[in-house]
């Protein structure tokens, strides 16, 4: 599909579920989610957020992607009061919701890790694991979000786990993954903030779910969509201002 009929689909279930609401950039359109930042009736900016699952050759899951929408939706919902989550603001379809947009550059954007990221950040993604999510996807830079003040947001729970779901026995697995990756963002970026603990899990390595899940579905679905499909979405706020939406080398 063209970007342009992308624009104009969102626009239309947008349109469908918020009514009143403006299209501002599609952020992310794949097989998985739909991605828009909106202009709500009376000016807020939010994001909009829809799942799609396709499945090759085309076929939509519209079970599937019913799921992983209540899903994420019930995350947003059951970390609400965090400072560092998007508030929950509507879920206007069964495969839909609406959260708040959060201004500021993913992590990966920015040159210079201002002091206070990190520390804030572990301290956030403590208050996480505290309500029995594991965030699961702290791999990537795009979904931390640094916002002006210099504090951060996590902004896309499309893959995480809760202990009260299916996914129960492996949550303390993925939390101390989500542990790792932050360890490894501080290696990285901030090697002056490292703590003990950061240095005994990195020593450790990350585990072997983590491993289990590079061979069985990261290493699986990088080669389809980055060799094979050529394509590559953006990351809702993670997309590199002027970055274009599609084809990537």
């Amino acid at each position: 599909m063209r970007d342009a009929d992308v624009v104009a689909d969102v626009a239309a279930n947008v349109a469908a579920d918020v009514p009143g609401a403006r299209v501002v950039a599609v952020l992310k359109s794949d097989r998985y989610a739909t991605t828009a930042r909106i202009e709500l009736p009376g000016g807020r900016a939010a994001v909009w957020k829809r799942s799609v699952v396709v499945l090759p050759p085309g076929v939509r899951v519209a079970a599937a992607a019913r799921r992983l929408a209540r899903r994420e939706a019930d995350h947003l919902e059951r970390l609400a009061g965090l400072d560092g989550i998007p508030a929950l603001l509507a879920r206007p379809s069964p495969d839909t919701f609406v959260r708040s947009w959060i201004d500021g550059a993913t992590l990966r954007e920015t040159a210079d890790v201002p002091d206070a990221v990190f520390p804030s950040l572990r301290a956030l993604l403590a208050e996480v694991h505290a309500r029995g999510v594991a965030y699961a996807d702290l791999a990537k830079e795009e979904n931390i979000v640094v916002d002006p003040d210099g504090r951060p947001w996590l902004v896309d729970f499309q893959i995480s786990a809760s202990r009260d779901s299916w996914l129960s026995a492996l949550v303390p697995m993925l939390q101390r993954a989500d542990r790792w990756h932050l360890a490894r963002h501080v290696k990285r970026r901030r090697p002056d903030q490292l703590t003990d603990e950061d240095r005994a899990l990195l020593a450790r390595g990350k585990g072997v779910l983590s491993s289990l899940h590079r061979a069985l579905v990261k290493t699986p679905y990088n080669l389809v969509t980055r060799r094979l499909v050529r394509r590559w979405s953006g990351a809702g706020e993670g997309r590199r201002e002027g970055e274009p939406r599609g084809m990537r080398e």
